[in-house]
């Protein structure tokens, strides 16, 4: 698997592994989980997309996830820093694409998880946050009450038929393990 990101890639499956191994107290599968997230950390390249599904705002997010659920202990602030720049470098004013999936509603996604997660966000600045906010308020795009499990697709084959099968949250095997251990 080459994909980084969460919907398709390292990230989500992580995740779904990390809900599995808690369940079922397994430390196997939870030095796997935590084998994926150092596979991402140390992948993670300034260039990639913003967004929730391919993207950084995606790993962001999947990383305040396992967090919040005590899946992982670490500084939000610290760990994150580098991919909330990066994201910062898109200028919110100039976004074309306001969607969850790629575009601006999936960084504002993020961002609200963050402030949940945390008690102050230090690596957004308030200015960012407020153009992310009013660029969306002017296309009336809400992102913050969205759940991203409902985004996902079921995927096409049966849970039996996992084999030679994409692996991703979003129309693959992972996905049955967040339909049955949600986070």
């Amino acid at each position: 698997m080459n994909d980084l990101g969460l919907f398709h890639g390292k990230m989500g499956v992580a995740i779904a592994l990390y809900a599995y191994a808690n369940h079922y107290d397994d430390e196997l599968i939870e030095e796997y989980a935590w084998d994926l997230i150092q596979q991402v950390n140390d992948a993670v390249y300034t260039d990639m997309p913003v967004g929730l599904e391919y993207g950084l705002a995606g790993i962001g997010y999947g990383t305040t996830l396992l967090q919040m659920h005590g899946f992982v202990d670490c500084d939000l602030n610290d760990i994150l820093a580098d991919i909330d720049a990066k994201i910062m470098e898109r200028d919110p004013r100039r976004m074309t694409d306001m969607s969850v999936r790629s575009g601006a509603a999936g960084i504002q996604l993020y961002i609200s998880m963050r402030q949940k997660a945390c008690s102050k966000v230090l690596t957004f600045d308030e200015l960012y946050v407020s153009e992310l906010q009013a660029a969306l308020a002017v296309r009336a795009v809400a992102a913050t009450d969205i759940d991203v499990i409902s985004l996902l697709n079921r995927p096409t084959f049966d849970i039996e038929d996992y084999l030679e099968k994409p692996i991703g949250i979003d129309g693959g095997s992972a996905y049955y393990i967040l339909e049955e251990l949600p986070v």
